[in-house]
């Protein structure tokens, strides 16, 4: 008996072993590439005010289909690479790389046990590694600009031109920064940037993967310690597979930010040469992530970042609810630079504010200009404002997209629901002193005779777009209101 009690409690570790293997590496339908680690950061410059960095990546195949990985062809993973900092309230993406285009898969066993072969595929289970060194090699670094990430085409190869696709020739690189992941040296130098934290995440995309419906988890963060900056960097912690540093800001960092994904079916050709008739639908994703920042002094900041993953059809526009009565100072606006000869502008957003809420916008239209700065594949946007407004509800931001579907009834702009915007509170307190008094009925019609005489909206109460009688009779109610406990 006791034999077999020994029998079985070791068919049971085994079991559980396995169960432990199998819980490690997940079997998606369908091939499945994900980053299983970063490594070695390695630093090229300043040159001027700019310097770069580039992260080894290994990447990991958990599905059960290999990937392709055929080098001289489109049929190849490209892999980009960010850096993010966190700072006064702000998730803010500071630079960008061109894509390292792969070749030759190995077979290593970092994410699960490897047992298949390799060179032009990328087995299930196995592992592949790209040193630093060699993610930062310019002559294999492609634009970002002709790829679409929801569907994983791009044309090839990328240093010619090609009629077919519409594609222009890359330029040459610049000497030493150009192509690599650039960044502005003042964003990272630690005497510039107190108590600010940084991650990076790497992005790796390739059609076989976006097809199979697996291209969301294509992305991994890791933190950076960036004593050294504009120096060697060098990371904090593991690397936090399948997520991108947005996600990672919140689960890490700061519960308190309010974080959301915002799919949609994507429609597209997977080979649009001209005349295609085949489609394929993907989902595509955006992450819309809020954080409200109390800077003291009785001022409030919402920041609201929006990282687009794999959307071809881009952001266009941001629009966040302000309620009647919130006053908002410091519109702010932060994208990311392209830069080498990427086709796409660096203009910034224009931000525009109604009675209604605040938008902010790209410089122009599909139809007038596709190459305008739009928020793209793996990019973050970040926009915020600061408030003197005491009470905070929740609201339903709307998010443009920029280029037109090829689908008929397909949305234009999707509903980010839930997330924190400023609300007007007591509005009847308005000579800046604790309490109800009658001197803030005095302060109210100095400011509304001020918005009469002056031109301004100062005094519309009722946020008709006009200073008229009417905001006195409604300051006046809610004066009342509150002076009996209403407010």
């Amino acid at each position: 008996m006791a034999r077999r009690q020994i029998q079985l409690l070791a068919a049971v570790g085994s079991c559980l072993a396995s169960a432990a293997v199998f819980a490690q590496c997940p079997v998606p339908t369908g091939p499945d590439v994900i980053v299983g680690d970063m490594a070695s950061p390695v630093t090229n410059g300043p040159v001027g005010a700019t310097t770069t960095y580039s992260f080894g990546t290994t990447s990991c195949n958990i599905g059960n289909a290999i990937i392709k990985w055929v080098s001289g062809t489109r049929e190849h993973p490209v892999i980009g690479q960010n850096l993010y900092r966190i700072k006064d309230g702000r998730f803010e993406q500071l630079g960008q790389s061109w894509l390292k285009h792969g070749f030759t898969a190995l077979t290593g066993s970092v994410c699960c046990t490897c047992t298949g072969g390799g060179g032009s595929y990328l087995s299930p289970s196995c592992s592949d590694p790209y040193t630093a060194g060699r993610n930062a090699t310019q002559s294999n670094l492609g634009p970002k600009w002709p790829v679409n990430a929801n569907s994983g085409f791009y044309p090839y190869p990328f240093t010619s031109s090609s009629a077919t696709y519409g594609y222009t020739a890359p330029p040459s690189a610049p000497a030493t920064i150009g192509r690599r992941l650039q960044v502005a040296t003042a964003d990272v130098a630690p005497a510039s940037n107190p108590g600010a934290i940084y991650y990076c995440d790497t992005h790796y995309v390739t059609q076989d993967d976006a097809l199979a419906g697996n291209g969301l988890n294509n992305l991994s963060a890791r933190k950076i310690n960036n004593a050294s900056a504009p120096g060697s960097l060098s990371f904090i912690g593991a690397t936090i597979r399948q997520k991108a540093a947005i996600q990672v800001w919140k689960d890490n960092e700061d519960p308190s930010v309010v974080l959301q994904a915002v799919d949609y079916p994507e429609t597209n050709y997977p080979n649009p040469t001209p005349g295609a008739t085949l489609t394929a639908t993907v989902t595509a994703r955006f992450w819309v992530a809020a954080k409200v920042t109390n800077l003291g002094g009785g001022v409030t900041r919402y920041s609201y970042s929006v990282m687009n993953v794999n959307s071809d059809r881009s952001g266009g526009s941001l629009t966040v609810p302000v309620g009647c009565g919130v006053d908002v100072s410091n519109l702010y606006f932060n994208d990311v630079d392209y830069h080498s000869g990427e086709v796409w502008d660096n203009t910034d957003w224009g931000v525009t504010q109604t009675a209604g809420g605040i938008e902010w916008k790209s410089p122009k239209v599909y139809s007038a200009d596709p190459y305008t700065n739009a928020l793209r594949w793996s990019t973050t946007y970040t926009f915020s404002f600061d408030t003197t407004a005491t009470a905070t509800t929740t609201g339903t931001l709307t998010l443009g997209l920029f280029k037109p579907a090829i689908n008929a009834g397909a949305p234009d702009s999707l509903s980010v629901p839930n997330m924190p915007i400023p609300a007007a509170g007591c509005r009847a307190e308005q000579d800046g002193v604790a309490g109800i008094t009658p001197s803030d009925i005095a302060a109210f019609v100095n400011a509304w005779f001020t918005g009469i005489s002056g031109g301004t909206l100062q005094g519309d109460f009722d946020c008709s777009g006009v200073v008229e009688p009417s905001d006195i009779a409604q300051y006046i109610s809610e004066w009342f209101s509150a002076l009996g406990g209403g407010c």
